[in-house]
């Protein structure tokens, strides 16, 4: 509870009365006494009379995660336990952590109020809706009478594995590799599968001669996609992916593509291992089968602190590359400025894809692109399109000079990363890159 705009504004023009009384007639006190005497016992009837904070219910259901980058749409029930809420209750949301709240205006029906309230959950970590503020006016008006209502209750935010859940990965993977209907996983790899009867409408380069001429009709051979490849994937955890992006860091865009890709290298039957890193090499999960390997990252990165130093590519990528001891798919998400600071990584990068198949992804920045082609012709807009345009060429540069060494580069915008990326997967396994 506290006093409310109109209490202050009387309480200054009493001060005001009584300075006036004072200065004029020194013996008008007892005037003053009965203002401040009313004042008094209006304030004090206005809270015997006004409705207190415990008639006033809040009901959540609160959730326990939340993936990053989505918003949450929380029913949130207002009951008073003696007759109609009140008219001007207003409602406000404490949360600890990257956790934002959107309430709309309150409704109210009589005793009860029906609204939504909106969760944004901005990163991943523990965090909390501690409590809700209710506040309302007295019935003079004379106080705001305010209350809350505690929850502690506890949210994770954890990575975007919606694309898992709704089945668009497993849909795509299956109908590229194996098609819709086909549940052996037979397809147009080059690991022979079994022997059967020739019959018509099959491909003839199919047909095994020597065989057909033993048996005496002719015998196709009928191949299955290789399978048990090794994956890894590669985050840089450094300060350039902590950049926001659409509201999302970097580093969330690329946990969020590398678990979906995850996901469908399990499909595929491959291996899957995780390896993050900053100025130092940092978590590694060795390969592990797909499905296994998923449960396994997902509960890892859920964890994975946000850092703020310089990423080193050199320690990183040769500690990764003592660590295999078979050619494998390296996916790498990173991130640089310029050819200069990019300079020891993709030096780093032709040793690896030496014995390795590599895959770089990058992240377009939307602010880049817009200012680089402005909108007005002032100086200072000109002046911020060159620099943009020079940092659009380097980076460039740098993934032009990475293809030339045959490493595959994705240079996407976040929305898209995740599917792009499992398309590309899907077309390295096929091609049998690996």
């Amino acid at each position: 509870m506290r006093p409310s705009r109109l209490s202050l504004l009387i309480a200054v023009g009493l001060v005001l009365i009584t300075c006036a009384i004072t200065l004029a007639q020194p013996e008008g006190g007892a005037m003053v006494q009965w203002l401040w005497a009313l004042f008094g016992l209006a304030a004090t009837v206005d809270l015997v009379i006004s409705r207190k904070g415990r008639s006033v219910a809040a009901l959540l259901d609160l959730p326990d995660q939340m993936f990053v980058g989505t918003t949450a749409d929380v029913p949130l029930t207002l009951r008073s336990a003696t007759g109609p809420l009140p008219r001007d209750l207003r409602v406000q949301a404490q949360t600890r952590g990257a956790l934002d709240t959107t309430i709309p205006d309150v409704d109210i029906t009589e005793d009860t109020a029906e609204l939504t309230l909106t969760l944004t959950c901005s990163a991943r970590g523990a965090f909390a809706f501690e409590q809700l503020w209710l506040m309302w006016s007295s019935r003079l008006g004379l106080f705001d009478i305010i209350t809350a209502k505690r929850f502690d209750h506890a949210i994770d935010g954890v990575p975007n594995i919606q694309p898992v859940l709704s089945g668009q990965i497993t849909t795509q993977v299956q109908a590229e590799l194996y098609g819709v209907k086909d549940s052996q996983f037979r397809g147009e790899g080059s690991e022979f599968h079994q022997l059967r009867d020739f019959t018509t409408g099959m491909d003839t380069r199919l047909i095994d001669w020597k065989r057909s001429a033993r048996h005496g009709s002719l015998v196709a051979r009928e191949t299955h996609v290789e399978q048990n490849h090794q994956i890894i994937m590669c985050v840089d955890n450094g300060h350039l992916m902590r950049q926001t992006i659409d509201g999302l860091p970097k580093i969330d865009c690329a946990l969020n593509a590398a678990l979906a890709t995850t996901w469908a290298a399990g499909i595929g039957g491959d291996q899957v291992g995780f390896m993050a890193f900053d100025s130092r090499p940092g978590l590694y999960i060795p390969p592990a089968p797909g499905r296994t390997a998923f449960a396994r990252i997902r509960g890892q990165v859920a964890g994975l602190a946000y850092k703020s130093v310089e990423s080193n590519h050199t320690l990183a990528l040769a500690h990764l590359n003592g660590l295999l001891n078979r050619r494998s798919l390296i996916i790498v998400f990173t991130d640089f400025v310029d050819r200069i600071t990019a300079q020891l990584m993709v030096e780093n990068l032709a040793v690896l894809s030496r014995h390795h198949v590599l895959v770089v992804v990058t992240l377009k920045d939307p602010v880049l692109e817009q200012t680089a082609a402005p909108s007005d012709s002032s100086m200072a807009a000109i002046a911020k399109s060159v620099a943009a345009q020079e940092m659009s060429k380097e980076r460039q540069m740098v993934l032009d000079e990475l293809r030339r060494m045959g490493v595959v580069c994705l240079d996407v915008a976040p929305g898209s990363l995740s599917p792009e990326l499992v398309s590309t997967y899907i077309d390295i396994k096929a091609r049998e890159m690996i």
